[in-house]
């Protein structure tokens, strides 16, 4: 019950540092910026709270890492083109096709009938939020719904290398920190380099800073959350149940950010959250 109530409040902060970014106009230079916070916050956490071990949590960050940039990079460019709760539950749904079969085959976590069947709902689920011929869909375009379709591969991507990690021994917060760290660079480098980089982020942090302060929080406190409870259940629980974080990001889409999806979107969004509930706490 402690792990799910964790992983409920992590999807939360998930949805919010997604917002923020959505919401601050920026996207990339925005998402470059939270990282930034967030190694500023972890990196003296971990250096004075987790004791030894940086040896082990190194290769395993690093290559963590890489994947979250590619991770933030993806998830920048998609919410460029379209809104937050399309963008988002394409995503975090298409990530879910990914890890419950490479949790199966690389971790030994199970996989029954009823996974397969949700697997069913969930790819209806995406079909009715992708864009139709000749029409713009729920993520805006073609190209939006791609961008979103590569961040969920990349989520998969470090979701399976984060689980290896902790079920190896390291520590979560030196992990985290690690990660966070190696892809700063790689999202600065994204944004431009020498002055016209400072220009984009000294223009970039003038807008909202309190909501980049916030969704630099938010995005930490996320992470952290589901790297802990990693490290007593299975990389498909926790991802499948953390992305119940797609009825999250309809709120704040419908609620803050004034986003009115069509009734196709609305039951694709439907079917996603449905499946992660299903899966999550079968």
């Amino acid at each position: 019950m402690v792990a799910v109530l964790l992983i409920t409040l992590s999807a939360a902060l998930h949805a919010a540092w997604n917002y923020a970014v959505r919401r601050h106009g920026s996207t990339r230079a925005a998402t470059a910026i939270l990282v930034m916070g967030s190694v500023a916050i972890t990196l003296p956490l971990a250096l004075v709270f987790s004791g030894t071990g940086w040896q082990r949590a190194l290769p395993w960050g690093l290559c963590a890492g890489l994947g979250e940039a590619a991770y933030f990079f993806t998830l920048g460019r998609a919410l460029e083109i379209g809104p937050l709760a399309a963008v988002y539950t394409v995503s975090r749904g298409s990530s879910m096709l990914v890890v419950w079969p490479a949790s199966h085959l690389l971790l030994g976590e199970g996989l029954g009938i009823r996974a397969a069947g949700a697997v069913a709902t969930l790819l209806l689920g995406l079909w009715l939020l992708a864009p139709t011929q000749g029409a713009r869909g729920a993520t805006g375009s073609r190209a939006g719904y791609l961008w979103a379709i590569a961040c969920g591969l990349c989520i998969a991507s470090f979701q399976l290398i984060y689980k290896g990690a902790v079920d190896a021994g390291s520590n979560p917060l030196q992990l985290f920190a690690v990660s966070m760290a190696t892809s700063l660079p790689v999202l600065l480098l994204g944004l431009g380099a020498g002055s016209n980089l400072r220009s984009v982020l000294r223009q970039a942090l003038r807008v909202r800073p309190w909501l980049l302060v916030f969704g630099s929080v938010a995005l930490t406190a996320s992470f952290l959350l589901s790297l802990f409870v990693l490290q007593s259940h299975g990389a498909a629980w926790v991802m499948t149940l953390r992305n119940s974080s797609v009825a999250f990001a309809q709120l704040f889409g419908w609620g803050l950010l004034g986003e009115r999806p069509t009734v196709r979107a609305g039951a694709g969004v439907a079917l996603v959250f449905a499946d992660a509930v299903l899966l999550g706490t079968g």
